[in-house]
């Protein structure tokens, strides 16, 4: 929203009536600096002088102005991908307009940064924008209206999640429309709305080395439901996965009993890459098994979403087995080239979580001194961009092992950290007020006494409702802690109340039930065709 606020449009009216239209130059303006403090309407056309926006779309505003501007509307404003001679042109046309006001979004950057863009090539009229009305009340969408292709993509905009992959396969136009970034922001706008709607959070949850999406609802009435399994990975096998790491949208998944291969899937554009890893003699001997610590995130050089480029961070340090003679290993997979690199890393600290916590492209751990047997007082953060290690930020609090459970991202924007202790049964989230690669504040989520409980949260992932104020924590349980049976969510709120939803029991005792939120991604993962892999860079 603040690049919209800042993408240059440009008016089309001289600011001296003396200038003629050689030496005009039409001076460039923000949204910010036209709206600030007022009503206006914003409302977009394909393209001037077509029959459609001429005798329905601007005729109508036009008409409708004198009405408008009765309901305290202070601006009325058509708005084009075209030079801004030819919207000049075009508003001296309308010898009736009085209050309508004609603007040129020359580079087609507001369009594109709307997600509103109508591709005419075949009609040879190149990107335009699509018909759309947005009423901003000092800078604040109240109504946002945008005329639907064809009513095609209208039924299939209402597609849920899950049925994405069958739908896409029926027919070419289909499949044509998901490609469409303008279709598939509406498709997932929609499917945001009904979430809210429902007062529902979509999950990725893992469990039986399955990945199923996850309709979690946290309230009085609190419920599960299955959105959908997940493992549409290729059409040959079921494949099993051991871990899954998520960074807006894009899932890194490690198998179960293979460490030859990775794969990367963005299940919104049903879309895998399947990446080869490479040997290290020093970490084999594991059975088959993936020792390897991984992280999946992105160069943090483009505000568009849809052109980041991810990217794998892969490493083994066995300090604390082998201080003597470690093994240590860091490299780096690049979606663009294809290639793993080996990293120059000399770390002065030791990562003691599995799991890292993926944030705005970048990943953060849990981690202490290298040389330090001492509590977990620290995270540290693994910047993608600059592909190198930040500073120790320190944790609120002191953990030791198995009291410091996973971190938590809080709507893609914060970190949440959970601690409990042995000694005091005291239960505590707290939450970043400031987080970046080498800079982090905090302040508490709230505090809560679970000495009522039989015996400590077994846990190993959760997420927090900042609304309901409240955590939801996936565990085990069993009769003790040496024999835990079962998949548990429990839902925590700041007033004490336990609320338990039961996952069923696992089929393998040894998996346990990891969560992370889902947003749907646009990015797209596929290798190109005809490219030619490269030798791996040492």
């Amino acid at each position: 929203w603040l690049q919209l606020l800042s993408a240059m449009l440009y008016q089309t009216e001289p600011s001296h009536s003396s200038m003629t239209m050689i030496n005009f130059r039409p001076p460039p303006f923000t949204l910010s600096s036209l709206a600030a403090g007022k009503k206006v309407i914003l409302f977009g056309v394909p393209g001037a002088f077509t029959p459609t926006c001429i005798m329905k779309h601007v005729s109508g505003f036009i008409e409708k102005a004198e009405e408008l501007k009765s309901n305290d509307v202070d601006e009325i404003i058509c708005f084009s991908v075209n030079e801004p001679f030819v919207m000049k042109a075009w508003g001296k046309t309308c010898a009736e307009n009085k209050h309508v006001k004609f603007v040129a979004d020359g580079s087609g950057e507001y369009t594109h940064l709307l997600g509103l863009e109508l591709d005419l090539k075949d009609k040879g009229l190149g990107v335009r924008s699509r018909r759309f009305a947005l009423l901003l009340d000092n800078l604040k969408v109240i109504v946002a209206n945008v005329e639907s292709g064809d009513l095609v993509e209208e039924i299939v905009s209402r597609v849920p999640l899950k049925f994405m992959r069958s739908v896409r396969l029926t027919c070419k136009k289909w499949n044509t429309l998901f490609k469409s970034r303008s279709f598939m922001k509406m498709h997932i706008d929609k499917e945001e709305a009904e979430e809210r709607e429902l007062g529902q959070k979509r999950m990725i949850v893992m469990k039986d080395y399955n990945v199923y999406l996850m309709g979690i609802v946290v309230g009085e009435t609190p419920s599960t439901k299955t959105l959908g399994k997940l493992t549409c990975l290729d059409d040959s096998e079921q494949i099993k996965i051991s871990e899954v790491f998520h960074c807006e949208g894009l899932l890194l998944c490690i198998l179960k009993d293979d460490n030859t291969k990775i794969v990367v899937w963005n299940p919104y554009l049903g879309q895998t890459r399947w990446i080869q890893t490479r040997k290290y003699y020093r970490a084999g001997g594991w059975k088959g098994r993936d020792i390897y610590t991984y992280a999946l995130g992105y160069e943090n050089n483009s505000e568009n979403r849809s052109c980041r480029s991810p990217k794998i961070l892969r490493f083994i340090d066995d300090f604390k087995l082998r201080p003597e003679n470690p093994v240590l290993r860091y490299e780096i997979y690049d979606f663009v080239s294809d290639l793993w690199t080996t990293l120059d890393v000399s770390p002065h600290w030791r990562i003691m979580s599995q799991r890292g916590l993926s944030l705005k492209g970048n990943t953060y751990w849990g981690a202490v001194e290298r040389n330090d047997y001492a509590p977990i007082s620290h995270i540290i953060c693994f910047d993608f961009t600059r592909e190198r290690f930040g500073p120790l930020l320190p944790l609120p609090f002191s953990a030791w092992g198995a009291e410091f459970a996973s971190l938590s991202s809080v709507r893609e924007e914060k970190i949440a950290a959970l601690f409990q202790t042995s000694e005091t049964f005291k239960f505590e989230i707290w939450i970043t007020t400031k987080i970046e690669a080498e800079n982090v504040s905090w302040s508490r989520f709230f505090t809560m006494d679970i000495s009522y409980l039989d015996s400590k949260l077994s846990y190993k992932s959760f997420f927090i409702d900042e609304e309901k104020k409240a955590a939801v924590v996936f565990e085990k349980e069993g009769k003790n802690r040496c024999h835990l049976t079962h998949d548990t969510i429990n839902i925590i709120g700041e007033d004490g109340c336990l609320m338990k939803l039961e996952l069923g029991e696992p089929a393998d005792k040894n998996c346990w039930p990891l969560v992370c939120s889902y947003v749907p991604s646009v990015v797209q993962i596929k290798l190109h065709k005809g490219g030619k892999r490269k030798e791996q860079s040492d």
